[in-house]
């Protein structure tokens, strides 16, 4: 049995979803842009996409629409329209997140945001949300190879921090973050936000809890469940 002290070493946060509650913006900064360039964009397909780069949306879109859909203004639209939004409206911490960062400070653990987010998008977010400078790790897609479900953006996080994948745990609202994780050969916890966790998630998930109210109660708990297996 592992011992709470020694496991978790690193504590890796995606960070839309999971530590801020942006996902809706994204979806709604994307619909209005389809809107505006005649597209009506199904919500199941934006559904399938939470967790992975806005490349791979954008080459998504090219399939499902054809090869006529305007990628470029598509993307100048939405990003504008967000970054509108963001500025106006600011954007929700998660319940918990406050809590969590508090006690993981507190024990001295290492943390890191590794985020399908590009560097601006990421940077908006976390100075808007006032927890920009709680994490001297901040690893995005356009600085690594392949983006979520690839390991690449986990295993840079680790990297930064000098820690042992095997010591780092996840905490993903997605699925493709949590096969991120896995390939990665980390622990990972789901919080789900949009998307409900597919039977892959449920198997390779360390947990799966409502909250990050519930990921700070189980990190607090006498014997950490790292080697038991998932959801005992």
């Amino acid at each position: 049995m592992v011992s709470p002290k020694s496991f978790p070493q690193a504590l890796l946060f995606d960070m839309d979803g999971l530590m801020l509650d942006s996902e809706c913006l994204y979806q709604r900064a994307w619909k209005q842009a389809g809107a505006d360039l005649g597209y009506d964009l199904d919500e199941t397909v934006y559904l399938s996409l939470v967790g992975r780069s806005n490349a791979e949306a954008e080459r998504a879109f090219v399939q499902l629409y054809g090869a006529d859909f305007p990628v470029e203004a598509f993307r100048a639209q939405w990003e504008q329209r967000w970054q509108e939004w963001v500025k106006a409206d600011g954007i929700s911490l998660k319940p918990g997140l406050l809590d969590l960062l508090d006690w993981v400070e507190t024990h001295g653990l290492a943390k890191a945001v590794g985020t399908s987010s590009n560097q601006a998008e990421a940077t908006l977010c976390l100075q808007t949300t006032g927890i920009f400078d709680r994490f001297a790790v901040i690893v995005t897609v356009d600085q690594v190879k392949a983006g979520k479900p690839a390991p690449d953006i986990f295993l840079a996080a680790a990297q930064c921090l000098d820690v042992d994948p095997k010591d780092c745990l996840v905490l993903e609202d997605s699925n493709a973050g949590v096969q991120a994780a896995h390939a990665a050969g980390m622990a990972v916890i789901m919080v789900p936000d949009l998307q409900t966790p597919t039977a892959a998630s449920a198997a390779i998930a360390l947990q799966i809890f409502d909250s990050l109210h519930d990921v700070c109660l189980w990190l607090q708990s006498p014997i950490c469940p790292h080697s038991e297996s998932p959801h005992s």
